[in-house]
């Protein structure tokens, strides 16, 4: 066991010593976080006035979907009500044609759901794709332009476990965003 550590421990010092060499021989690793990119005040203006544009196209079915998932809420407290009647005030027609209705909504709701995931999926494709591709674009521009040997996305290595550690200088995100939204719109967002 002891040795098996030993030639952990001896792998993870080359491997650290290779890193280091390589980053100063190639240039400096850094991280950019591109959930920062959909901040409504620091983002990438672009995104957000897209994302802002998403969300307004789909408000009014999303306000439907909410509202539906309410009223099979109180259909189902009217259900539970009529259950909790004695045998003699219990109408078994009444409960019945609530129980349908109640299904009959949820069979909608679940369409509905489906529905207006597809098209959010379908317009977002449309509308945020391209200004993804763009931002990518942009971050090799930036890596370049800035002699970066490596640029890594900080939120999807949080999100993996495999950051362990980030210093403030190695997070150039705000210097990114700033880039990116000082530069000339590329192409006129889809409609």
């Amino acid at each position: 066991m002891f040795k098996f550590r030993l030639v952990v421990v001896s792998v993870l010092f080359a491997l650290l010593s290779v890193s280091a060499f390589a980053q100063a021989a190639a240039g400096k690793i850094v991280l950019i976080n591109t959930a920062a990119f959909y901040d409504e005040k620091a983002g990438i203006t672009k995104l957000v006035n897209a994302e802002k544009l998403l969300d307004g196209e789909f408000t009014a079915k999303i306000k439907a979907l909410q509202d539906g998932n309410a009223r099979l809420q109180v259909i189902s407290a009217e259900m539970q009500n009529m259950q909790k009647l004695p045998p003699a005030q219990f109408n078994q027609v009444a409960y019945t044609a609530k129980q349908d209705e109640g299904e009959q909504l949820q069979r909608k709701l679940g369409y509905d759901k489906t529905d207006l995931e597809g098209a959010i999926a379908k317009r977002r494709k449309v509308l945020i794709s391209p200004i993804s591709q763009d931002i990518g674009k942009a971050i090799d521009e930036f890596g370049k332009k800035n002699g970066y040997a490596a640029v890594f996305d900080v939120s999807k290595m949080g999100d993996s476990g495999a950051l362990l550690f980030l210093a403030e200088s190695a997070d150039v995100t705000k210097e990114f965003i700033t880039f990116y939204n000082a530069r000339p719109a590329s192409a006129t967002p889809p409609k």
